[in-house]
């Protein structure tokens, strides 16, 4: 019985994956959470099994921490100090393991160390980090729609709106007006073609004559330019100068005349000339008037002994008018001066 009871732990450890006969070394991890660890579960070095789990329990500081010890099967196998014993998942199906990342230390872990302890992130919890901002997008969008639709409802809800469908059938119509007008350019265009064609082959005439009269209108542009510069070299600043001269003085010659100054000014200022003349106008018609009625007073002819005559001719009174009128001008003048 007792090599019965002896042979059966033997066989139970060894179906766990625990060989007694076999050479281990032992090594210890804390970790905050297992993420599913269980005992007998393998330790992997490159994907390659060299161990397994071989106990879970609670660590004795009794914060809630993990610790786990594993064993590694192959005694030849160099582990250095600073190696992190990490557990992740060893397929799709969520299955744990314990994968040994080797460090870069010259020291190496003998059997009871305590290597250092992480977490892989599992397959659920990446893929949730990856949809974490997908899923804010989402409802981001969502709101956006639910906010775009409320306005929508509040706008057709509301009584301005209520001219909307006439709105669209008249820019339905409108657009239905410019489809008929692009068709009749269309038409248009189809029907003109010809003179559109002539138009085009009088352009191109008439760049060709522009092109083989280029010299000519390089002359042309050049005599322009000749000119310009006939007209720069002249002396016009002078010229100016010399008529604003004289508009100055014709300035001030108007200027003494409106004073009074001069013969000029004292005959537009001063009216006794014009009333002089008036007058004297006024007392030679009456003289002539007086001579035309009365001649006899003046003149005297006596031809053989005849009568006085009474009248003057018409030629001696055009003489007499001239000579009174060549008299005038005379005093005029001298009043002038």
């Amino acid at each position: 019985m007792i090599v019965g009871a002896v042979m059966l732990f033997f066989g139970v450890n060894y179906l766990k994956g625990f060989n007694p006969l076999e050479k281990s070394d032992s090594f210890f991890a804390v970790y905050s959470k297992v993420e599913g660890l269980a005992v007998s579960n393998p330790v992997l070095v490159n994907g390659y099994k060299v161990g397994q789990v071989a106990r879970i329990e609670f660590h004795e500081r009794g914060d809630g921490s993990l610790l786990v010890e594993f064993t590694v099967d192959q005694s030849e196998l160099d582990i250095p100090l600073n190696t992190e014993a990490q557990i992740f998942s060893s397929d799709l199906f969520g299955s744990k393991a314990i994968q040994l990342i080797r460090g870069d230390s010259d020291t190496f872990a003998q059997n009871g160390d305590t290597l250092v302890a992480s977490n892989q992130e599992d397959i659920t919890e990446a893929v949730r980090k990856e949809l974490a901002p997908l899923r804010a997008k989402t409802d981001q969008l969502i709101a956006g729609v639910d906010e775009i639709l409320t306005n929508m409802k509040k706008v057709f809800e509301d009584d301005a709106t209520l001219g909307l469908p006439s709105t669209f059938e008249s820019i339905n119509r409108t657009f239905h007006t410019l489809e008929n007008t692009a068709i009749q350019l269309d038409s248009l265009i189809i029907e003109n073609r010809e003179v559109l064609n002539s138009v085009m082959t009088n352009l191109d005439g008439l760049a060709e004559n522009l092109n083989k009269n280029n010299s000519e209108l390089s002359n042309i542009i050049k005599n322009f330019s000749n000119v310009s510069d006939s007209l720069v070299a002249s002396d016009i600043a002078g010229t100016l100068y010399k008529a604003d001269l004289a508009l100055s003085n014709i300035t001030e010659i108007t200027n003494n005349a409106k004073v009074g100054k001069g013969s000029l000014g004292k005959l537009m200022v001063s009216d006794s000339l014009y009333n002089g003349l008036v007058a004297s106008s006024i007392e030679l018609q009456e003289l002539l008037d007086d001579v035309q009625l009365n001649p006899w007073k003046y003149v005297k002819v006596s031809v053989f002994g005849g009568k006085n005559k009474k009248q003057l001719s018409k030629a001696e009174l055009k003489k007499m008018r001239k000579l009174i009128r060549e008299e005038l001008e005379a005093e005029e003048n001298k009043l002038e001066e």
